[in-house]
């Protein structure tokens, strides 16, 4: 019996170096590549930015050295990043629907065993 994978998928922010923009990416783990023995991280990113995030002042992401914070940012009861935009809310749907779809493939991927999926090909 193969055990399952429980992967999950996350739509994750990264600054953009020079602007006041973030970068949108899937972030998916644990997930078990063919010849590696430890579970990957996998991060798709999605050439889209958003810049009105609203920040969660609750919840710190993390603390430099010289003591400025960084926090998470604010998410609504689906999980969906909050933007104050209109125009980045719809990218944040964009994501989560990107996100939804690579959260079936790993969950179906479990449901199957290789010898289903070599039958299916």
């Amino acid at each position: 019996m193969k055990r399952l994978a429980k992967t999950k998928s996350t739509v994750r922010l990264r600054k953009v170096e020079d602007r006041k923009e973030w970068y949108l990416y899937i972030e998916s783990y644990p997930v078990y590549v063919a010849g590696k023995k430890r579970p990957q991280r996998v991060r798709e990113y999605l050439n889209r930015t958003v810049s009105t995030v609203e920040w969660d002042k609750k919840r710190t992401a993390r603390t430099e050295a010289d003591g400025t914070k960084t926090y998470k940012p604010k998410r609504d009861d689906n999980g969906l990043i909050i933007c104050r935009n209109e125009n980045d809310r719809e990218t944040i749907l964009y994501a989560d629907d990107v996100r939804k779809l690579r959260q079936r493939e790993y969950d179906n991927a479990d449901l199957y065993s290789d010898t289903e999926t070599a039958q299916a090909e």
